[in-house]
């Protein structure tokens, strides 16, 4: 049991943090690209807000998956 749990918590982690690396990366582009005027400084600083936001978000969204994989795996689809 204990092992399922845990297989679903790495699948969890990986779609989480493939799907936070997506938003961020396509989030990181726009801002770079519209804000293309800023110092070099303040887009290395909102650069590394994302970073942050992204490691403390990515545990999170994986718990999340968790419980929707095993809701989907009780439910058998």
């Amino acid at each position: 049991m204990m092992t399922l749990v845990l297989q679903f918590y790495l699948k969890g982690l990986l779609i989480s943090a493939l799907l936070v690396l997506v938003v961020s990366a396509f989030y990181a582009f726009t801002y770079l690209v519209r804000h293309s005027n800023q110092p070099h400084s303040v887009k290395r600083n909102r650069i590394l807000d994302l970073i942050l936001i992204d490691i403390l978000t990515i545990p999170i969204l994986s718990f999340a998956m968790l419980g929707l994989l095993i809701i989907l795996r009780i439910r058998h689809l």
